[in-house]
C-alpha cells in the first residue's frame, strides 16, 4: 500500500506544510511516508513510543519531542475513541522562533502528524488529520 496519496491529501490543505505517517505497532515505529522537503520524516521510533505509551502522565509536564524539537501538549485525546487526536505546539527557540502547531492522529496501525504553516492554529491543522484518522480507523488500518 502506498501512503504517498495520504501525505498529498494532508498537504493540499492551505494550513499544512509538512506531514508524516509512521507505524505505531510495536517494532514498526518507522516512517511510512513523508512530505518531500519536510523535517517530520526525522521523527524517531522512541518519540512515537512516548506518544502512544499507556502511561502518558508525564507528557503534560514534560511535553513531547518531534524530530528532536520540543513541543507542548495543548489537547490530548489521542486515546479517546471518536477523537484520536492530539494538538501540540512547538516550543520556540533562538534557532526556531516560530511556534508551529501540529496535530497528531492515531489509527489502529499508524500515527499521522501534520505541521501547520506559520501562524496557523490547531483548529486549522486538526480537521484534515482528524478526518484521515477517522477514515483509517473505519478501514481497520
Amino acid at each position: 500500500m502506498s501512503w504517498d496519496s495520504y501525505i498529498s491529501s494532508l498537504t493540499k490543505s492551505e494550513w499544512v506544510d509538512d506531514a508524516v505517517i509512521l507505524g505505531c505497532t510495536p517494532g514498526q515505529e518507522s516512517v511510512w511516508a513523508s512530505a518531500p522537503g519536510g523535517w517530520l520524516n526525522q521523527v524517531t521510533a522512541s518519540e512515537v513510543q512516548a506518544m502512544i505509551a499507556s502511561d502518558r502522565s508525564s507528557l503534560f509536564a514534560n511535553g513531547v519531542t518531534l524530530a528532536g524539537r520540543k513541543c507542548t501538549i495543548l489537547r490530548d485525546a489521542l486515546n479517546v475513541d471518536g477523537q484520536n487526536t492530539m494538538d501540540i505546539k512547538m516550543k520556540t527557540s533562538e534557532k526556531e522562533p516560530d511556534p508551529f502547531s501540529f496535530t497528531i492522529g492515531r489509527s489502529h496501525k499508524a500515527i499521522i502528524i501534520a505541521k501547520g504553516v506559520k501562524d496557523a492554529h490547531g483548529g486549522k491543522v486538526n480537521p484534515p488529520v482528524f478526518d484521515m484518522t477517522t477514515y483509517l480507523r473505519k478501514m481497520n488500518m
